[in-house]
């Protein structure tokens, strides 16, 4: 940078601080696309190839169909945003997850995003995501008080399971049983939820 160019730059002063976003203004944005917000930050998808629609749906259904009959609470899809934190406001809409019935009671507002945390929160990687923005995902629900949160790779055929104070723990044999604590007596195998079988 020259000095004419740097003494303009201090000229400008300081850049402008950037927008933060909050959840009540996601309804004013266009549809047919994904939207979640990363501690303020607007973050856009473009809405989910076959394969991760599939696979997603795959999940939600063996997870909602096991958890009804149970009574244990219940599973919402992708569409539905949990406010993991305020203030930068962080927002996230997982592929699929789980929510006890404790943690519905102390939901205040169903009709808007969820101020509670799932109890299990499901990722299905796609080509658009990155390993570091799934890191960071994973580090946000946890610290929101998420149990349990899978991360999903169809292309690898494997499932990785993050959970408080415990190493990750990844499964990539067709015919292992995944199991979870969040979900007392659930065991599937990992070719099911892959949509593998």
């Amino acid at each position: 940078m020259g000095v004419k160019e740097a003494r303009e730059d201090y000229l400008a002063g300081p850049p402008a601080a950037p927008r933060l976003w909050t959840g009540e203004e996601l309804n004013r944005l266009p549809e047919g696309w994904r939207y979640e917000i990363d501690e303020g930050e607007l973050v856009i998808m473009p809405p989910a190839g076959w394969e991760h629609g599939d696979v997603a749906m795959g999940v939600g259904s063996i997870l909602r169909r096991f958890v009804r009959e149970r009574h244990l609470g219940t599973v919402v899809a992708a569409d539905t945003g949990f406010r993991l934190r305020r203030d930068p406001e962080t927002l996230r809409a997982p592929d699929a997850a789980f929510v006890s019935n404790d943690r519905i009671a102390l939901i205040a507002d169903r009709k808007g995003f969820s101020e509670v945390p799932p109890d299990l929160a499901v990722e299905v990687l796609s080509p658009s995501n990155t390993r570091v923005d799934m890191k960071r995902k994973v580090e946000q629900y946890l610290a929101a008080g998420v149990r349990s949160v899978w991360i999903l790779d169809p292309d690898a055929g494997a499932l990785t399971r993050y959970r408080p104070g415990e190493a990750p723990a990844i499964l990539d044999d067709p015919a292992a049983v995944v199991e979870d604590p969040v979900l007392p007596g659930f065991g599937c195998r990992l070719a099911e939820l892959l949509g593998n079988e």
